[in-house]
């Protein structure tokens, strides 16, 4: 009895020696890798990766469309020549040179000069040697006063230009979600390969001290055979975690980049990850913090998110199509008038009034049925999205409250195995003390070990889990791109 007491001893020895020299390998061991926090990874993509640089075209397109909008206002300038000569007779010469000013406004200043002479020249055209200059406007008395196409379409490129950067915070936002749900994972396979290999040296080295006791006699074959069966366990699992954990990786370095700017434009180069370098938790209790702390209500649910602000931007660009339709609901009636002078201007004494080119437009049609028909349309198409946003914020509160009650249930699940595992290190310690004083045995402790062990890979699994719910919370709500800015 007392030579088992004292194997027993002999191999409880060799189990604390060689968790102390495990617990010193691994501080020695930990010393040599290098962590990349989710912050670093956040900050290279936003400047370094492709679609970051392609959520950027998007405002660019609305400024070229801008623009292009804003060409329609551009001052014009027109000038035309024609001549005629024949058997030494001149028929006519035109001359024809005007500016045409366009505003933002119904009304266009224009000025010109015209030169027409010739032999046989309508008389009504003729302007003398000297030629006629003339300044004067053309104003949209009914339709097209208020608005026209060419102010709808500038207004509603300023539009679009919102609605861009929309777009590119939405790209930005799922680049940001797809980066931090493969970080987390990365971080949780990472995190149980590590928790097996260090289960694995332990085992490992217990087994040797077991198999030197079985040949000095002081436990049976069942020990030896526990112990080798409960290592193989640990480097299987270990291998399979591994093989998750390198493919997570090399998924997740798919979005590390290095670009740099050149005279052909921007030239991306991938970065890979060295063996060494493993993910940190740093900054993951932003996550919880700010899930916590912030209120969220339907004023700030519009203000943030993205989908939503869509939604604001397109209705703002049909109000300003429906304003436009309304407009064509009218008769079309365009005045022109023109101050007259001999020669170029300044302009001489006569009155406006005794040299003048005046000039009204009517166009009507009788029942207005294509006009009133496409704002009817307009119409239904502003009925139409509005009807679609409120569908849309439904559909985003239903899954904010979906994901909070399923954010805090994961907590709560994390709390509890957390308690698990801190019950089952406690059975396992007092097994330990049980064996060292006889009255344990290797198959309780391998037992009480196993479940510990089953314990910590459960608890990081289900902390990866509350994570990734953290994350699309704060996708859906917007704010993903801002948590840890």
């Amino acid at each position: 009895m007392k030579k088992n007491r004292l194997f027993k001893s002999l191999n409880l020895l060799g189990i604390l020696l060689t968790q102390f020299i495990f617990i010193s390998l691994s501080a020695q061991k930990l010393d040599t890798f290098q962590y990349i926090t989710i912050h670093d990874v956040l900050d290279n993509i936003n400047k370094h990766h492709p679609i970051a640089y392609s959520s950027l075209l998007q405002i660019q397109y609305a400024k070229a469309n801008q623009q292009k909008a804003s060409g329609s206002f551009d001052p014009v300038i027109q000038y035309d020549f024609k001549q005629k000569t024949f058997d030494n007779k001149n028929y006519y010469q035109n001359q024809f040179f005007e500016v045409d000013l366009n505003t933002k406004s119904p009304l266009t200043p224009i000025a010109g000069y015209e030169n027409n002479n010739g032999n046989y020249l309508n008389p009504e055209s003729s302007t003398g040697n000297s030629g006629l200059s003339y300044v004067g406007f053309e104003f949209s008395a009914l339709k097209n006063l208020i608005t026209d196409q060419r102010r709808t379409a500038l207004k509603q490129a300023k539009v679009f230009q919102a609605q861009s950067e929309i777009v590119q915070r939405q790209m930005i936002q799922n680049l940001h979600l797809n980066v931090w749900n493969q970080y987390i994972s990365w971080y949780v396979f990472e995190e149980q390969k590590n928790i097996l290999s260090s289960s694995i040296a332990l085992s490992n080295i217990r087994q040797i001290a077991i198999r030197k006791l079985f040949t000095a006699g002081g436990c049976s074959g069942f020990d030896t055979l526990e112990t080798s069966v409960q290592l193989s366990q640990f480097i299987t699992k270990q291998k399979e975690v591994s093989i998750y954990s390198e493919k997570t990786k090399i998924l997740f370095t798919a979005h590390l980049w290095n670009s740099v700017k050149n005279n052909q434009g921007i030239e991306f180069t991938p970065i890979s990850i060295k063996s060494n370098i493993c993910p940190s938790n740093k900054f993951f209790e932003l996550l919880e913090v700010k899930f916590f702390t912030q209120t969220l209500n339907a004023d700030s649910l519009i203000s943030n998110q993205p989908d939503l602000q869509f939604y604001a931007q397109k209705s703002n660009s049909l109000k300003l199509d429906i304003k436009l339709k309304q407009s064509y609901v009218l008769p079309k009636l365009d005045l022109k008038y023109q101050y007259l002078n001999k020669a170029i201007l300044p302009i001489n004494g006569n009155s406006a009034f005794e040299n003048h080119r005046f000039g009204v437009s009517f166009y009507s049609p009788l029942y207005f049925r294509a006009s009133r028909g496409e704002l009817k349309t307009a119409k239904l198409k502003l009925l139409e999205n509005e009807f679609e946003t409120t569908l849309k914020q439904r559909e985003i509160e239903t899954k904010l409250l979906a994901l909070k009650k399923q954010t805090i249930a994961f907590k709560e699940i994390l709390d509890m195995l957390k308690n698990v595992e801190a019950g089952y290190f406690q059975l396992y310690q007092m097994e330990i003390k049980k064996f060292e004083s006889g009255d344990g045995t290797i198959f309780l402790l391998n037992s009480r070990e196993s479940k510990y062990l089953d314990a910590k890979l459960k608890t990081i699994e289900q902390f990866g889990k509350y994570m990734i719910s953290l994350t699309e919370y704060f996708r859906v709500l917007g704010t993903i791109h801002s948590v840890i800015s």
